[in-house]
């Protein structure tokens, strides 16, 4: 899977494509197959480095973005019923969690 992901934590110039394997949906998850993702100040703090405590032990890249568009391609055991694959979707996703973030 392809996805922008920071190897260190700088300006815009830290952003690169990495390629990593690609997740699966979890229970209780969805993956999203992303169609679009923003940039907004979070995620400028995010890439500067602000939250590196909450990536502490993670290895690298970590990938940023909060807000996700996109179609939903897979549902994990106990997802919520009222999802389908194929469903349109926007999202807020939290980059310092297990999946990294929208930038993929």
């Amino acid at each position: 899977m392809k996805a922008i992901g920071v190897m260190t934590f700088g300006g815009p110039e830290v952003l690169h494509v990495v390629e990593l394997p690609e997740p699966h949906a979890g229970a209780g998850e969805v993956r999203i197959r992303v169609h679009a993702a923003s940039v907004n100040p979070t995620d400028t703090l995010f890439r500067a480095g602000s939250q590196a405590a909450r990536l502490s032990g993670r290895p690298a890249p970590y990938v940023p973005g909060m807000d996700v568009a996109g179609v939903i391609d897979e549902l994990g055991a106990d997802a919520d019923n009222r999802l389908k694959v194929g469903d349109r979707v926007v999202a807020l996703v939290i980059p310092a969690g297990p999946h990294g973030g929208a930038y993929a």
